[in-house]
Parts: C-alpha cells; structure tokens; sequence
C-alpha cells in the first residue's frame, strides 16, 4: 500500500508512527542549533546562527538533556546573561526537527508565555528552513479534519507537539502527556496554581507515561534562601560548579567576588595561586578551557549546574557590570538582592538584622534627664506619634550630628482618638519645651509625624490642619520597596492638609541598623571603661536612652521582625509583629526619624555644632 493512501485511511496516526520509529538521533543539540538556530536582531546581542563557541559551557549541559544517557533531570542556577533560556530553545529546536516527542515548556505568567511565544519560538521556527519545510509537508500529508495551526501556546510538528503552559492555570498543566518537559524562570512561579497544588508537580505528573525515557529542565535565576525552587532542586543534584584554568599557571578555581580586585573601575580577578591579575578581555580564553565539575552526590542521578553572570561572555555580561550593580547594593539592600540573585546566581540571604532581643536592648539605658537638660549634642527635636482607637503613642527624639539620636520622652495618652479632648492633651504633649545643655537655649520639636492609619484619619487630619505651623505631618505606610523615609506629599482637598508617605522599609531598615549600631557601640564603650575611664558612648547612627523608660517601651521596639512573603508572585521584605505583641514605641521612633528627614532644608549638623561654639566646647 502506498504511504499516501496509508495516510489518507488512517488520519495522523501512520505519520506520527514513522516517526516513532526513528532510531536515536546521531546529531547533538549542539550540532543541530548551530545549523538551525537563528536568533533574529533586535532581541538578541548576537543575530545570527547561533555559535556556541561563545558559552562553551553550554555544551555538557545540553549533552546532559540528549536521550539515553541515564541523566533524568538537569538544573540550572543561573545569573545574567548565561544562556538559560538559549538552552531550552536549542532543546526544543532539537526536539522538533530531530528527535520528535511531545514536549511541555512551563512559563511564570500568561504574559510571559506571550512573549516567549511571539519574541523567541515563532522567529526561530520561520527561520529554521528544515523544519518549516518538514511541517509543511507533515501537514499536507493529514486530511483537513485533523489539519491543526500553530496557536500561541501550542506548535505542532511531525511526530510531536510543543505545548506552553503557565504557573498560573492549572488546565494548562494537565494538557496532554509530554517526554520533554522544561521549567523556565521556574522561581518566580506560583506556589499553588489556582487552588490545586504546585504547578511543577501538576506538569510533572504529565510525563510519567515516559518514565525511563523522560527529560526535565529546570532553568531559574534564584530568589530568597530557603524559599526559592531552582535552589530547592539545585541541592539535591551533584551541584556542579564551572572551574576555569589561571592563564598563568594553569590552577583551576570557580570565579568567586569575594576573590576580585574591586580597588579600581575595571575589575580583575587574581589567581588563587600565583595571584596571577585575570581582566574581561582574559574570559574567552579561560572559557574554552573551563570544566564543570561535580562537588556533591545527587539524590537520582541529576545533574545540576550553578552559573554566576561572572562566567558571562564578552559583549553579554561583563565584570564591570557585576561591580556597578555591587556598588548599588552597598548602598540599598534591595538592590544587594538583584546583584546576589542575578550577578552571583545565588539565592539571598538577608544579613542585616532581622530582630532585637529587648533584654539587650535594655541594657542601653542611660542616667540623663531631659526636662532637667539635655544630653550634648542635642541640636533638632522632632517627635512620631502613633494613634490607635483607644489611646494615643507620643515618642519625642533629640537629634545630634551624623544621626546620633537620644529618646526624650514617651508618652501614652489614653482616650477616644476620635475626641477632641485627647487631641487636646496631644497637643499640651507637642508644646513641651527642653532646657538645652548650654543652659540658656530652650528646644521645642521642630517637626512632627502622626500615622493617619485607622478609624480615626478624620481627627488626624483636623489635628495636622489646624497645627500647620508648628510642622506637625499626617503621613501614611508607602509599601513600595524603593519608597524613601519620607516622600513629597499628595494634597488631600477635602481635608485641607498635605498627607507624606512614609516609606515602612526604609523607616523599619534604618531603625534596625542603628539598634544593632547601638548594641555593637555599647559593648565596646563598655570594654574601653576598663582602661580608659574617661571613654564615652558617643557615635553617628546610634540611639541613647534615658533610664526611665519602661521595659514595656523596649519589648515594643524589638517586636517586628523582618521577614520575606511571597506577594502576587513575588518576594517582598515585609516586617510583621507576632500576634498579639504591640508595636506602638517602634513605630513611633520610625516616625520621629521620618520628621528629621523633613526639616525643610535645615542642616542639623550645622546647628548642633553652631550649639557647641556658642557653649564653648
């Protein structure tokens, strides 16, 4: 019988069987994308046949996704620039023109499978003249009512089908069974997929017809420790690392930062031996003789790979770069993370502090009597108020050069914070003046922060209205990640009042780095007494307080805690209170710092040292 009238009997069955009987292919993923794959300008730094020549490093981790090699599961930690995604769709490409098996690739979101869709799979298919020939011919070949077109998520070809599928919807996850499957970005995925579970574990079930014969790909820059998926695969593999030759004396050694030369703009990496100066220009030599080794046992048999932008070619990612965005970081925590997730490939590990212990913290307590005098150093007083449907929080805050701060006063008046008497008590509260150590000048707050959060923004917002000119603010928590302590406000018309967001991350970072400041100084004061007995506890960023403050006001300050949460998909720093532990005295000196950030152009520096000249200190 002829193969067409074969054909034309039977539907699709005879040509998809053909296929199937295809002995294993004899050309690697390799070979057949520097034939076939052609990354089209404008989406890519290096248009044109793909030449893998530039990521040599490449080669054993698509060697490891070839069939019949015993090696089930591949992951991927990556960085920048690495050629993560580039893997799978040579993968693919393999698979559709050379070995055809039905195959799933996973992405985060719906928008995301979009555009992989349009801006990576159909330019490389229309430009891949073997298979757009070989998908022409396998369609004339079916008859019309089992003829299908390629659709946004899904690509069919002689013998096998591509299926994208999302994190996010749980049909497409059960789609059909598959042999290929590939986790793209796989740590910024849901962690329950509309109700029904983990999506890796849905789209896994989907190749268990393949068992023995199935490949997985997981592919992922990383995200927080601990809560992070490619490192959660990443650890159960023989974590492979990518050891590169020293072009002096030939050791070889994994790239590591903490090993860089980082004294000047272009950064070199010395040998670890002869101490050798490696630059950008030197990578493509150590790349082509580098070597992925093994520095664990896996738990199956899975390869895993872990691949810093360090290793990046030329022209993609360069150390420079790596340096720049290592630099931001020493400056903004938020932006440490983008440097160890995707400059280093690592998941990150928030080091700063993430709580206080209000035993430690009580003992910073100091002998000084503000409504006697105030400390030295005193030049600024601003004050945070915290308000709450049955009492009020009042923290009054001195403030010295370079951010030294002493808490005055805290206050909690009780009452209806809807009650014009409270807000009158309030008030008396803010108009407290301190005698100054110079023992001529009297101080009163200079600025005021009070929280509008709650049932009772109306009151704050007619107390802040009618107080206008002694700079008492309204504010409200800005949630944003990169929201400053204290922004430009928005007018609110009905209230007649200008209402400052105040940034919860910023507030809740600074206060927490200078406790830590703090306890870090008094030990060392502490020490130093036993020899200098003239040492003082006197620095930038740290706060004092007076001995007559509450251990209530200290179990306050250390209540929230810092921790990470997964919000519409994505890690968020939040700081959070343990049910039922207060918070107020936290957020009021959060506040009083927000006031010190909006003086109005004043130089608190400046005034605290023209105080001094005029005592003659």
């Amino acid at each position: 019988m002829k193969r067409d009238l074969m054909t034309s009997s039977l539907g699709s069955v005879v040509p998809d069987f053909y296929y199937g009987l295809m002995p294993n292919p004899d050309i690697s993923i390799v070979e057949y994308a520097e034939k076939n794959l052609y990354l089209v300008s404008g989406k890519n730094p290096f248009p044109g046949l793909v030449d893998f020549s530039r990521t040599p490093y490449l080669h054993e981790l698509m060697d490891a996704l070839m069939p019949d090699n015993g090696i089930e599961r591949v992951v991927l930690m990556k960085g920048w620039q690495t050629g993560g995604t580039l893997t799978i769709l040579a993968w693919m490409l393999w698979v559709m023109g050379v070995a055809p098996a039905p195959m799933i690739i996973v992405q985060p979101t719906d928008e995301l499978r979009e555009k992989f869709s349009k801006q990576r799979i159909n330019p490389i298919i229309a430009n891949c003249r073997d298979l757009r020939e070989r998908v022409a011919e396998y369609q004339k070949q079916l008859p019309d009512s089992k003829r299908e077109k390629d659709t946004l998520i899904s690509k069919q070809f002689p013998g096998g089908h591509i299926n994208l599928a999302t994190s996010t919807s749980e049909p497409s996850l059960r789609s059909e069974s598959a042999q290929y499957l590939a986790f793209d970005e796989v740590s910024a995925y849901d962690e329950d997929c509309q109700g029904h579970g983990d999506p890796c574990g849905l789209a896994l079930g989907r190749t268990s017809a393949y068992d023995g014969r199935k490949k997985i790909f997981y592919n992922s820059t990383p995200t927080i420790r601990d809560y992070c998926r490619i490192e959660r695969e990443y650890l159960t593999t023989d974590q492979r690392k990518l050891f590169v030759p020293c072009l002096s004396c030939g050791e070889m050694q994994v790239l590591v930062w903490a090993n860089f030369d980082l004294t000047t703009d272009d950064p070199a990496y010395p040998c670890i031996l002869c101490g050798y100066r490696h630059f950008e220009q030197d990578k493509i030599q150590m790349l082509t003789r580098a070597e992925w080794r093994p520095t664990a046992t896996s738990v199956d048999g899975g390869r895993g790979y872990h691949l810093p932008a360090l290793y990046a070619p030329p022209g993609m990612w360069s150390w420079k770069s790596s340096l720049q965005q290592f630099r931001k970081g020493l400056a903004n925590p938020v932006e440490m993370k983008v440097f160890v997730n995707n400059c280093l490939g690592e998941p990150y590990e928030d080091d700063t502090i993430t709580s206080c212990d209000p035993n430690d913290l009580m003992q910073l307590r100091e002998d000084y009597w503000p409504e006697a005098k105030l400390p030295e150093g005193i030049g600024v007083i601003t004050a945070g108020v915290d308000t709450h449907p049955t009492h009020v929080d009042i923290v009054v805050v001195g403030w010295g050069c370079g951010n030294e701060s002493w808490v005055l006063d805290y206050w909690i008046e009780p009452g209806d914070s809807n009650a014009p008497e409270l807000w009158a008590r309030v008030q008396r509260r803010l108009r407290t003046s301190y005698p100054h150590s110079n023992g001529v000048s009297r101080l009163r707050i200079a600025t005021t922060c009070v929280d509008t959060g709650g049932h009772n923004t109306g009151a704050v917002y007619d107390f802040c209205s009618r107080h206008i000119k002694q700079r008492i603010l309204p504010i409200k928590g800005s949630k944003g990640p990169a929201a400053p302590y204290i922004d430009h406000p928005t007018i609110k018309k009905e209230a007649k009042v200008f209402l400052f967001p105040v940034g919860k991350l910023a507030t809740h970072g600074r206060l927490f780095s200078s406790l830590e400041r703090s306890m870090e100084r008094m030990k060392e004061y502490r020490e130093a007494l036993g020899t200098n007995p003239k040492a003082r506890y006197r620095d930038a960023e740290i706060i004092h307080f007076h001995k007559n403050l509450p251990d209530s006001f200290f179990k306050e300050l250390a209540a929230p805690k810092k921790i990470w949460r997964k919000v519409e998909g994505k890690f968020q720093m939040v700081y959070e209170t343990v049910a039922g532990v207060a918070d107020h005295a936290h957020d009021c000196l959060r506040y009083a710092h927000a006031a010190r950030e909006n003086m109005d152009g004043i130089n608190i520096d400046q005034v605290c040292e023209n105080f001094e000249k005029r005592a003659g200190r």
